[in-house]
C-alpha cells in the first residue's frame, strides 16, 4: 500500500525486475538495460524476456525510458510500490543490516548526554544511511528552567547561565549600560531566579520576566535591566533544535547537475521554521514506523524532486522527529535501518543486530 493508500499487484517475475531496476538505478544513477538486470538476477530469465517485463512494467507506468534505445528508470509510482513491499517485509527485513553498518554506528555512537547530542546524532544518520539527516529536537516549548544566573564578570558585564531540565545550559554575556555593584547583581539574579525557576519556556516567554522594576529600588532597576537583555537568549531557545547533516555529499550526486532541484533544496533547508513545520506535517499524516514521501507525492512542493523519510525518535524522554532527505533513487532499505539504528541508540538501547 502506498501513501495515498493505493496497491498495485505484480507477479513475482515483475517484482524481481523492478526490484533490480530500483537498487540498480541507486547505485549507479543511470538508466538501467535488461543485460544488466539479467547479470543482477539470480536464476535470470533470458534477456528478451527481462525487457519484455520491462515493458510491461513500462506501460503501467512502473519505469520510464528516457529516450529510444536507452535503458529504464523507475518513476515515482514505481519507487512507491518497491518501498511499500519493503516497508510490508521489515519485521522480517530489518535484521538485514548491511555490513558495517553496525560498526560504523558503534565508532560513532554519540554519549549519553551534552548539548552536542543531538548534532552527533544528525551526524551519525547521515554517515549511515549516506543522504542528508535532519533531527528535530523536542519542542522546547515545555522544557523547564531549573535555575537562572547572572553572575558578575565586571561592574557593567555579567554572565547570564539558564539550566534547562533537559540538560542543557546556555551561557551569555551581558554588557549594561551602567555599572552595578556585584551584591545589587546577586541580589537581582535570585530574584529573576524566583520568577523563571520551575516555569516552561513558553510561560517564561508569556511575561514570567516581567513586572520586576514597578518597585523601584536598586535591585529591581538592575533586574528590569537584566531582564530585558535576557528575553533575547530566551527568545532563541526554539531555533536551537533542528540539526540538519550531510548536505554536501548529496550536492556531488548527478542528480543536482539541474540547477532547480538544487534551488529548491537550498530554500528549504535555510529556515528551520520550515523544516519544523515540514516534518511535522508529514509525520503526522504517516502510517507504520516510517512514513515516506517520494517525488510528486510530496505536499511540499519545494520538495518534490526528492525523497522524504520520517520517524519519530526519544530524546531525553521527549518525543522529537528525524527525517533523511535525499534524491528519489536513494537507498531505501540502508535508510530504514539507518533510522532504526538511530532510534534505538536514542533509547539507550543497543541496535539491531544482524542474524
Amino acid at each position: 500500500m502506498n501513501q495515498s493508500g493505493r496497491t498495485l499487484e505484480l507477479d513475482s517475475r515483475a517484482m524481481a525486475v523492478l526490484d533490480a531496476v530500483v537498487r540498480l538505478h541507486s547505485e549507479t544513477g543511470k538508466a538501467v538495460s535488461s543485460g544488466l538486470v539479467e547479470r543482477y538476477l539470480a536464476d535470470a530469465p533470458s534477456s528478451a524476456t527481462i525487457r519484455a517485463v520491462m515493458k510491461s512494467l513500462e506501460d503501467v507506468g512502473l519505469l520510464e525510458q528516457p529516450h529510444t534505445s536507452a535503458g529504464r528508470l523507475p518513476t515515482d509510482a514505481g519507487y512507491r510500490v518497491f518501498v511499500d513491499r519493503l516497508r510490508r517485509q521489515w519485521t522480517f527485513r530489518r535484521h538485514e543490516v548491511p555490513p558495517g553498518m553496525i560498526q560504523l554506528a558503534e565508532r560513532s555512537r554519540p554519549g549519553p548526554g551534552g548539548a552536542d547530542r543531538i548534532k552527533h546524532l544528525a551526524r551519525l544518520l547521515s554517515l549511515l544511511t549516506r543522504n542528508i539527516s535532519i533531527i528535530v529536537g523536542p519542542s522546547l516549548e515545555a522544557v523547564t528552567a531549573v535555575r537562572l544566573e547572572f553572575l558578575p564578570r565586571t561592574l557593567n558585564r555579567v554572565l547570564m547561565v539558564l539550566t534547562l531540565d533537559d540538560g542543557q545550559v546556555l551561557t551569555r554575556h551581558l554588557d549594561l549600560a551602567q555599572e552595578y555593584a556585584p551584591a545589587v547583581v546577586e541580589e537581582a539574579s535570585r530574584l529573576l531566579n524566583g520568577r523563571v525557576a520551575g516555569r516552561s519556556i513558553a510561560a517564561i516567554r508569556k511575561g514570567a520576566l516581567g513586572g520586576v522594576d514597578l518597585v523601584q529600588t536598586p535591585v529591581t532597576r538592575c533586574a528590569a535591566v537584566l531582564a530585558d537583555q535576557g528575553r533575547t537568549l530566551i527568545d532563541q531557545i526554539a531555533g536551537q533544535d533542528v540539526e540538519l547533516e550531510g548536505v554536501s555529499q548529496v550536492l556531488e550526486e548527478p542528480d543536482f547537475q539541474d540547477a532547480e532541484p538544487l534551488k529548491a533544496l537550498l530554500r528549504f533547508i535555510e529556515s528551520p521554521q520550515a523544516i519544523r513545520d515540514t516534518l511535522s506535517l508529514l509525520q503526522g499524516s504517516s502510517t507504520g514506523p516510517f512514513g515516506v514521501w517520494i517525488g510528486a507525492e510530496n505536499p511540499v512542493g519545494a520538495l518534490r524532486r526528492f525523497s522524504v523519510l520520517t520517524s519519530e525518535i526519544e530524546l531525553g524522554g521527549r518525543p522529537g522527529l528525524l527525517a533523511v532527505l535525499g534524491p528519489r533513487r536513494l537507498p531505501y532499505q540502508r535508510a530504514f535501518h539507518g533510522m532504526e539504528i538511530l532510534r534505538r541508540f536514542s533509547g539507550g538501547h543497543p541496535p539491531v543486530p544482524t542474524i
